[in-house]
């Protein structure tokens, strides 16, 4: 992988952990899991930030990167539609509307490293070392790298990455033991290969992200919470995900050695994760009832019948036993499979009727509106039209009730006009309702309106995660220059990248929204 010179200084490393949340680290740190992270906050500087997650969860890192929110990078989900097209589409990294952080830093000589960063692309003229998709927790593309060698000396030295990316996970594990195995491993390798890294390349900035805690908490959190519904019968004291954050603790002690105490160290995420309690599947039918949606795939989920009106194709799809169709669909290429999705995912609506629809998601629901001028069969008019639908919808939305409790199931409803501005903002859904998790909605909400929606989403929960993504964003650094035991307050993910610029001397673009940290200069 090449000889190393001397490092020069200052020298900054950016861990992101992605969907590694807040208070769980909290937890364990204080009671002995997490020996790294308590050693961080004794030593460095640590506090909560505000976070894009709050909003659109996958905007984070895009957030982090470009140090511009949404209405600027457009970026905020795997599934997303863009202004002028009809279609739903797997997200393209190349479309983000600002390029990341390290681009400056590249333009400006300084030398960069980045490894397994979410969302990322090969970025063109890219002088430094960059590492795409080696063993993030979900690929948008290929594998690749630049030097184009780097990955594959990377493997032939330390082996492919021991777990499955999210694109070959299409349920729940059958084995969860053997995924968490897996998980551990994934993080213990991705430790030895940034600590080679570190030793041998000459760096000012290096970014490696461990995508780890994403995937164990979205399919392994029913094991250590007996309060969720499928938590496993007799399993007492199980805590797969906290056994992968010790995991990724090691592995990042490991590397605060490898790189010395002369080396400014930040570690990050911009979202976390808790139990899954979303009401997103009820959605569609929800819209449907309303007169707003018009698909096969809805009009058949209330009280009395679980089961949607299907079309031919649908039918026949449904027909092949599932275990069939996903053996079947993971030997297919990815651009292929991702294709086929989206084929899926797109059939059936009726565009002609629909004044709304949803962006397929698992987490916060997305709802856009089909305008005319943006949307190529749009219906609904610009102006007065399109705000007494927004302002009816996120009325609906703000009374939803789960009728098992009676408990609000909105955390928070969004409309977009009032939240993201920006060249972007048409790329953007038009409202977003993220659930309140002490609801506990599974598959039954009730609507002032539409009335019980009742649709058993065919895995038991919402969606097939058992864990969901919640914004508990922090940092941890620690640096020569950085007073031990402190806190910081009021920071944000956005202020991530113009901290990271101002540190190794590089003017900050003008387009950066966020701010620079005292006490990081």
């Amino acid at each position: 992988m090449g000889n190393g010179t001397e490092s020069r200084k200052p020298r900054v490393l950016l861990i992101g952990l992605d969907s590694a949340d807040a208070e769980l680290i909290d937890a364990w740190a204080a009671e002995g899991h997490l020996p790294t992270f308590a050693r961080l906050r004794r030593e460095g500087v640590s506090g909560r930030l505000g976070t894009t997650a709050e909003v659109m969860h996958v905007s984070a890192w895009p957030t982090l990167y470009t140090g511009t929110t949404p209405g600027q990078h457009g970026m905020y989900h795997a599934y997303q539609v863009r202004a002028g097209d009809q279609a739903i589409h797997r997200t393209e990294p190349e479309w983000c509307g600002q390029p990341p952080f390290w681009k400056y830093l590249d333009d400006a000589g300084r030398k960069c490293i980045v490894f397994d960063a979410f969302m990322d692309y090969l970025l063109p003229g890219f002088k430094g070392v960059q590492v795409v998709d080696y063993g993030t927790w979900t690929w948008f593309g290929e594998p690749g790298s630049t030097p184009r060698g780097m990955l594959r000396e990377i493997q032939r030295r330390f082996g492919r990455y021991p777990a499955p990316d999210h694109s070959n996970l299409v349920h729940v594990p059958d084995d969860t033991r053997r995924f968490a195995e897996q998980l551990i491993a994934g993080a213990e390798t991705k430790g030895r290969v940034v600590q080679a890294l570190a030793r041998e390349h000459d760096w000012d900035m290096m970014f490696v992200t461990f995508g780890e805690p994403h995937g164990a908490g979205h399919y392994l959190w029913h094991i250590g919470d007996p309060e969720y519904p499928t938590h496993p019968a007799g399993v007492i004291g199980q805590n797969y995900v906290r056994d992968v954050y010790a995991a990724v603790d090691k592995a990042i002690g490991g590397i605060l050695e490898a790189v010395g105490d002369d080396t400014t160290v930040i570690v990050t995420s911009g979202d976390g994760m808790g139990p899954n309690y979303s009401g997103c599947h009820l959605m569609p039918e929800m819209l449907h009832r309303l007169g707003h949606f018009y698909s096969g795939s809805v009009g058949g989920g209330d009280a009395s019948s679980s089961a949607p009106k299907k079309g031919l194709l649908s039918a026949i799809r449904q027909a092949v036993p599932l275990g069939l169709r996903q053996s079947v669909t993971r030997c297919m290429p990815r651009a292929m499979r991702y294709k086929l999705s989206m084929k899926w995912v797109n059939s059936g609506t009726d565009w002609s009727r629909s004044k709304l629809f949803c962006i397929p998601n698992s987490n916060e629901a997305y709802f856009r509106v089909n305008l005319q001028g943006r949307e190529p069969l749009g219906i609904v008019s610009p102006g007065a039209e399109y705000q007494e639908l927004i302002g009816s919808l996120c009325e609906e939305l703000d009374q939803l009730r789960n009728p098992a409790n009676g408990l609000r199931a909105a955390d928070q409803v969004y409309d977009m006009d009032r939240v993201f501005t920006g060249p972007r903002r048409g790329d953007l859904p038009d409202a977003v309702i993220n659930w309140n998790e002490k609801a506990r909605v599974l598959d039954a909400i009730e609507s002032p309106r539409a009335g019980l929606i009742r649709k058993v989403p065919g895995h038991a929960v919402s969606a097939f995660y058992n864990g969901n993504h919640r914004a508990n964003a922090f940092m941890f650094a620690r640096g020569p220059s950085l007073a031990a035991g402190t806190s910081l307050d009021g920071g944000h993910i956005v202020d991530v990248a113009p901290t990271l610029l101002t540190m190794l001397g590089v003017d900050l673009p003008r387009q950066f929204e966020g701010r620079a940290w005292s006490g990081f200069l």
